[in-house]
């Protein structure tokens, strides 16, 4: 059958408006995993929001279509921007967190969600966005939610020092824990820089609530220094100050 160019072209862009994450980022969805920081939602995929905004772990939700009670989940969040190392040029990805154990609730989210809930913050706990003031680009952070297998095996020592977590893949991490096409994702931006447009209050308020605030500071993720907070020093094991 023949399709003509300008069919063709309208059929791709109604493909990649639907979809939730990043352009050519991989492993790709069109479902949309509500993302929640305190009262502003992330509303639209790629929504520019403050690194105050972003401070602490946002809520997820489901449509009800999508949401099984009986069904567990895991949450993966990553940094496709941090800047190169040395006399790299290429951007490196930063796994901000990773996150087991969330379960469908009863309670609704952004008018038709079902908001999940985990009691574990790990095995890998949530870092807050924190893109360099002199950096170039705005930051896009990707949250994914995966089915968790049965017999998922992640452990927090993984994550113990903050280099296990740069240039995390996550196609290999699927592959080697049999873990399955996501079942909704998001992206939202964040800009170092001064001259940044976005408010602590971008966004779209829900009334919904947040989470319990953690004592994280932002990772930066300069190509010249790395820092973390002492108190994520102690819940990780030991991680300090490195200077590259």
């Amino acid at each position: 059958m023949y399709i003509s160019s300008p069919f063709l072209i309208a059929a791709l862009g109604s493909i990649a408006c639907a979809q939730t994450t990043p352009q050519r980022f991989t492993p790709a969805t069109s479902a949309k995993l509500e993302v929640v920081f305190n009262s502003t939602a992330v509303n639209t995929p790629g929504q520019l929001l403050s690194k105050t905004t972003t401070s602490t772990q946002p809520q997820i939700a489901l449509s009800n279509v999508q949401s099984t009670q009986n069904e567990t989940y895991m949450f993966i969040m990553l940094d496709l921007d941090v800047p190169p190392q040395g006399s790299s040029t290429k951007r490196r990805v930063l796994l901000h967190a990773l996150t087991t154990g969330f379960k469908a609730t009863q309670q609704r989210i952004t008018g038709s969600g079902t908001l999940l809930a985990s009691p574990q913050k790990g095995p890998a706990m949530y870092i807050p966005p924190g893109p360099p003031a002199t950096d170039t680009i705005a930051h896009r952070y990707v949250e994914l939610l995966f089915r968790q297998p049965a017999n998922l095996n992640v452990q927090a020592s993984d994550f113990a020092n903050i280099t296990g977590r740069f240039n995390f893949d996550v196609v290999k991490f699927m592959a080697e824990n049999q873990v399955g096409a996501p079942v909704a994702g998001n992206f939202f931006t964040v800009d170092g820089r001064a001259n940044a447009t976005a408010a602590s209050g971008s966004g779209t308020a829900t009334g919904s609530g947040g989470i319990a605030r953690n004592t994280l500071v932002p990772f930066e993720g300069a190509a010249g220094r790395r820092e973390v907070a002492w108190g994520f020093v102690g819940m990780v094991g030991g991680l300090a100050v490195v200077v590259m």
